[in-house]
């Protein structure tokens, strides 16, 4: 057994009862395979006209223009 693992094993022997819990749920979640989930509430909340995406280079130069 490397050295970092003897000693992980002596601080999780050290731990209070009441942080093995965490502690467990950390290493399991390692150990899973699973995709991330992220929670973006944001997307899809800008409401446009449909070309807007393709002329967001021509808005964004007017309004760079403005900001001079």
């Amino acid at each position: 057994m490397s050295v970092m693992r003897e000693e992980l094993h002596d601080l999780v022997d050290r731990l209070p009862e009441e942080k093995v819990a965490p502690l467990l749920r950390l290493v399991r979640g390692q150990l899973e395979k699973r995709s991330i989930v992220r929670d973006l509430p944001f997307v899809g909340l800008l409401e446009a006209e449909p070309d807007f995406a393709e002329r967001s280079e021509e808005i964004l130069s007017v309004e760079d223009n403005h900001s001079l």
